[in-house]
Protein backbone atom coordinates (compact mmCIF):
# COMPACT_ATOMS: atom_id res chain seq x y z
CA UNK A 1 0.00 0.00 0.00
CA UNK A 2 0.95 3.56 -1.16
CA UNK A 3 0.89 6.09 2.00
CA UNK A 4 1.98 8.99 -0.33
CA UNK A 5 -0.79 9.85 -1.96
CA UNK A 6 -2.64 9.52 1.22
CA UNK A 7 -0.31 11.97 2.92
CA UNK A 8 -0.61 14.55 -0.19
CA UNK A 9 -4.61 14.45 0.21
CA UNK A 10 -4.37 14.89 4.19
CA UNK A 11 -1.92 17.83 3.71
CA UNK A 12 -3.93 19.16 1.13
CA UNK A 13 -7.26 18.84 3.25
CA UNK A 14 -5.43 20.20 5.75
CA UNK A 15 -4.26 23.58 3.92
CA UNK A 16 -7.87 24.06 3.16
CA UNK A 17 -8.79 24.74 6.30
CA UNK A 18 -8.95 27.99 8.54
CA UNK A 19 -5.97 28.57 11.01
CA UNK A 20 -7.93 29.34 14.16
CA UNK A 21 -5.84 28.82 17.85
CA UNK A 22 -8.34 27.86 20.71
CA UNK A 23 -8.71 31.37 22.81
CA UNK A 24 -6.10 32.30 24.99
CA UNK A 25 -6.82 33.93 28.26
CA UNK A 26 -5.34 36.79 29.67
CA UNK A 27 -3.41 35.84 32.64
CA UNK A 28 -5.79 37.85 35.07
CA UNK A 29 -7.96 36.90 36.98
CA UNK A 30 -11.40 38.49 37.38
CA UNK A 31 -12.21 41.74 39.23
CA UNK A 32 -15.12 42.79 41.45
CA UNK A 33 -16.45 44.52 38.82
CA UNK A 34 -17.27 41.54 35.91
CA UNK A 35 -20.34 40.51 33.76
CA UNK A 36 -22.02 37.71 34.85
CA UNK A 37 -21.79 34.58 33.00
CA UNK A 38 -25.49 34.61 31.10
CA UNK A 39 -24.41 38.81 30.32
CA UNK A 40 -21.26 37.72 28.40
CA UNK A 41 -23.75 35.39 26.37
CA UNK A 42 -25.56 37.82 25.58
CA UNK A 43 -22.94 40.25 24.74
CA UNK A 44 -21.97 37.04 22.21
CA UNK A 45 -25.46 37.47 20.78
CA UNK A 46 -25.64 40.53 20.56
CA UNK A 47 -21.76 41.35 18.72
CA UNK A 48 -21.97 37.85 16.49
CA UNK A 49 -25.81 38.70 15.75
CA UNK A 50 -25.43 42.38 14.33
CA UNK A 51 -23.43 43.50 11.31
CA UNK A 52 -20.39 44.37 14.51
CA UNK A 53 -18.49 40.56 13.36
CA UNK A 54 -17.76 42.23 10.00
CA UNK A 55 -16.37 45.72 11.70
CA UNK A 56 -13.65 46.63 13.57
CA UNK A 57 -15.59 48.85 16.08
CA UNK A 58 -15.42 48.14 19.83
CA UNK A 59 -18.47 47.20 21.59
CA UNK A 60 -18.88 48.07 25.18
CA UNK A 61 -21.66 46.06 27.27
CA UNK A 62 -21.69 47.24 31.50
CA UNK A 63 -18.35 46.28 32.81
CA UNK A 64 -17.19 43.97 29.41
CA UNK A 65 -16.40 45.07 26.10
CA UNK A 66 -15.92 43.23 22.63
CA UNK A 67 -13.11 44.62 19.93
CA UNK A 68 -12.31 43.04 16.55
CA UNK A 69 -9.47 43.85 14.63
CA UNK A 70 -9.57 42.86 11.24
CA UNK A 71 -12.45 40.89 9.94
CA UNK A 72 -14.04 37.18 9.93
CA UNK A 73 -14.86 35.51 6.68
CA UNK A 74 -18.04 34.82 8.15
CA UNK A 75 -20.19 35.35 11.12
CA UNK A 76 -20.13 31.55 11.78
CA UNK A 77 -16.36 32.13 13.09
CA UNK A 78 -17.69 35.24 14.62
CA UNK A 79 -19.71 32.53 16.61
CA UNK A 80 -17.11 30.35 17.31
CA UNK A 81 -14.52 32.49 18.25
CA UNK A 82 -16.37 34.29 20.83
CA UNK A 83 -17.87 31.11 21.89
CA UNK A 84 -14.23 29.86 22.63
CA UNK A 85 -13.45 32.71 24.65
CA UNK A 86 -16.50 32.22 27.01
CA UNK A 87 -16.38 28.53 27.37
CA UNK A 88 -12.20 28.60 28.10
CA UNK A 89 -11.97 31.94 29.71
CA UNK A 90 -14.82 32.77 31.68
CA UNK A 91 -14.45 30.62 34.61
CA UNK A 92 -11.04 31.95 36.30
CA UNK A 93 -10.06 35.07 33.96
CA UNK A 94 -11.16 38.82 33.13
CA UNK A 95 -11.65 37.90 29.35
CA UNK A 96 -9.20 36.57 26.23
CA UNK A 97 -8.36 36.61 22.84
CA UNK A 98 -9.14 34.50 19.71
CA UNK A 99 -7.44 34.09 16.52
CA UNK A 100 -8.39 33.88 12.86
CA UNK A 101 -6.37 33.66 9.77
CA UNK A 102 -7.79 32.40 6.43
CA UNK A 103 -7.67 32.94 3.03
CA UNK A 104 -7.16 36.61 2.99
CA UNK A 105 -9.32 37.07 5.85
CA UNK A 106 -7.68 37.51 9.50
CA UNK A 107 -9.59 38.17 12.50
CA UNK A 108 -8.09 39.41 15.88
CA UNK A 109 -11.36 39.34 18.93
CA UNK A 110 -10.43 40.28 22.14
CA UNK A 111 -13.30 40.22 25.10
CA UNK A 112 -12.94 41.76 28.39
CA UNK A 113 -15.32 40.15 31.08
CA UNK A 114 -14.45 43.24 33.76
CA UNK A 115 -13.56 46.06 34.11
CA UNK A 116 -10.40 45.76 36.48
CA UNK A 117 -8.44 49.00 37.57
Amino acid sequence: MHLAPLAILAATLASALPTTLAASCYSSGKCSMCETEDSIWSLHQFFCGSDDWAAAAPVSWGWARATLSGRFATQQECWDGFENIIEQCYSSKAGGTYDYDFDGDAAHLDVSFCTCE
